[in-house]
């Protein structure tokens, strides 16, 4: 895993390749038996509980924290490039990320 830095340099080209990648492939993946039992468990509890949003709120977070100034340029860079398709969190929703 990258080491984080407290002054991160940013390789631009490499930017620009991973936000289209970003484009073209927004999913990411992995194994887990253990968590995938938890969110499917949350998933039959909870109405309109949506693992998805859930996982990148939770990775988003995460990754903020570890490359504070990467992830400000990215965001900022896929965001202006096309516009998220999350669905917006419910009202009701009993979990909430901290």
């Amino acid at each position: 895993m990258p080491k984080a830095r407290s002054k991160e340099r940013i390789n631009e080209k490499l930017l620009k390749q991973a936000v289209k990648a970003a484009q073209r492939q927004p999913r990411l993946a992995f194994y887990s038996p253990v968590a995938a039992c938890m969110l499917n468990y949350w998933k039959s509890a909870v109405p309109r509980f949506s693992i998805s949003e859930f996982l990148a709120g939770i990775v988003e977070k995460e990754l903020a924290k570890k490359w504070p100034k990467l992830y400000k340029t990215a965001e900022t860079k896929v965001k202006t490039k096309f516009k998220t398709r999350r669905r917006r969190r419910s009202s009701g929703s009993s979990l909430k990320l901290k």
